[in-house]
């Protein structure tokens, strides 16, 4: 039987430090998987060809997704995740001064009392004040700010805190790399009849994160992101690769 691939599959990880299954990990581009044969070779001096020996086997499998979730995210890079938590968020904007009154601008977000700053377009800083602002000077009511008519039709930058209820990553300068079982599922066509679908699957029985785990790209384009796993030994009695297909 010979199969063709025409979909990604899906990935499953389960985490070995807490039993911790990770199921809905985004949206799969691809899954390449590979077994390296190692060797080792020694000069013979009666031939052209050198002695080679086997000297083990490594693999690696390398995930590529089209969706970021920020969960999966934190366990590969070993990092502390809480979801529920309320924290701050930093959110800067760029707005203009209207040209008559009245001279506000209204933020996004409501911000957290006393953190927002105001720069102009030289980059020098408003001052915030309590009564009514002068040049050079800003006023903050809820998610309103005013400013002086001197500063009318100026182009400034604002940065605040905002407080939601969110998802919380902190990465110590202790975390050591976890290890995970890791299982692709998928399906693929049979060459003669791609109609004929056979389900598939093949676990990992212990794989690392290793290199660069880069959080996806902020630009006007859409990116997606990738991490690459490096087999690891198994667990006693348990088999490094185990792959099954349907007849």
């Amino acid at each position: 039987m010979e199969l063709v691939y025409k979909k990604a599959g899906h990935v499953e990880l389960v985490r070995y430090s807490d039993s911790k299954r990770f199921l809905k990990n985004g949206v799969v581009s691809s899954v390449a998987s590979k077994i390296t044969n190692k060797t080792n070779t020694l000069p013979d001096g009666n031939k052209i060809f050198d002695l080679t020996f086997s000297a083990g086997k490594a693999g690696q499998v390398v995930v590529n997704f089209s969706s970021f979730q920020p969960a999966l995210y934190a366990a590969l890079t070993s990092a502390d995740f809480a979801e529920g938590e309320t924290v701050t968020v930093r959110k800067i904007e760029e707005k203009t001064i209207p040209e008559t009154a009245p001279l506000t601008i209204t933020l996004a977000k409501t911000p957290v009392v006393d953190t927002v700053v105001i720069h102009n377009e030289d980059d020098s800083p408003f001052v915030k004040v309590s009564g009514t602002p002068a040049d050079g000077q800003f006023a903050v009511s809820g998610s309103t700010v005013t400013f002086a008519s001197a500063n009318a039709e100026d182009e400034v930058i604002v940065a605040y805190d905002v407080s939601v209820t969110g998802k919380h990553m902190e990465l110590s300068e202790e975390a050591e790399n976890d290890t995970f079982r890791l299982t692709v599922a998928g399906e693929a066509s049979v060459r003669k009849n791609e109609g004929t679908k056979k389900i598939d699957s093949i676990t990992f029985d212990k794989v690392m994160p290793t290199g660069d785990i880069s959080k996806p790209t902020s630009q006007k384009e859409p990116q997606g992101w990738s991490v690459t796993f490096d087999l690891q030994p198994p667990r006693p009695g348990y088999m490094a690769v185990d792959y099954v297909v349907e007849e």
